[in-house]
């Protein structure tokens, strides 16, 4: 899992259009794994807290628990029927409260939470605790029996956040997401792009130029004088 810094402007801009703007629940889904939704959700429950906001993060991605791994506590045997009591996380740099809530492991927890209203009942009293609830997803070409419909969930927010790793995600496969969540009549708020693997032109030029360090460094030096002083080479590719 990727940390991403809150100071980040990419970061400011998705808090801006979705907590900061009073939505109180989001869902953030993904098409496939490793598409960076638990690090979104992570670094947008710091930047919340900095803004004094109680902060809670519920993992329901029962493919890949990432958030239940920030609980302290481990959860005793009986409360695998129920979901878990929020679990304080320690952070810097904030007077304000984050939380876990883990993700079920019982299968007939899972199903129980399938049933019409019974999610919405849990976020209402969750906010009657925090200010916001953040809601992690199983991805959405993982869907099967086994776990919670990401496109359920998202419903069930005020709110959704789709990320997509550029470079790796089809228009096809993006596009059946937004058609599920459309489906199920989520309130789609945004796209964010990964860009992990779609490095910038001048990041590529740099690579290809450190190719002559050993015959030419010279050469090499002063062209990568050159790249790094120009910023329209900033570009994605």
């Amino acid at each position: 899992m990727v940390t991403i810094p809150e100071h980040y402007i990419e970061l400011e801009r998705i808090y801006s259009a979705t907590l900061a703007r009073d939505i109180k629940s989001l869902a953030v889904v993904s098409t496939f794994p490793g598409e960076g939704v638990s690090s979104i959700i992570i670094a947008l429950a710091k930047r919340n807290a900095l803004a004094g906001r109680k902060t809670l993060l519920v993992d329901l991605n029962i493919h890949n628990p990432a958030l239940s791994s920030l609980a302290n506590s481990t959860q005793p045997p009986d409360s695998l029927k129920t979901l878990s009591s929020p679990t304080f996380i320690e952070q810097e740099n904030s007077s304000s409260e984050i939380a876990v809530v883990t993700g079920p492991v019982e299968r007939k927890l899972v199903l129980s939470l399938r049933e019409p209203g019974v999610l919405e009942s849990h976020i209402e009293a969750w906010l009657k605790d925090y200010d916001s609830v953040l809601v992690d997803t199983s991805p959405m070409s993982l869907n099967n029996g086994s776990n919670l419909p990401p496109e359920y969930i998202a419903s069930a927010c005020g709110g959704t956040v789709v990320t997509v790793l550029a470079g790796q995600t089809t228009n096809t496969a993006l596009t059946n997401t937004i058609d599920k969540l459309s489906t199920a009549k989520a309130l789609l708020i945004g796209i964010v792009i990964n860009d992990q693997f779609n490095p910038t032109l001048k990041d590529e030029l740099l690579r290809e130029i450190h190719r002559l360090d050993r015959f030419f460094p010279k050469v090499a030096a002063k062209l990568r004088t050159w790249v790094n002083n120009r910023n329209i080479l900033a570009l994605e590719v």
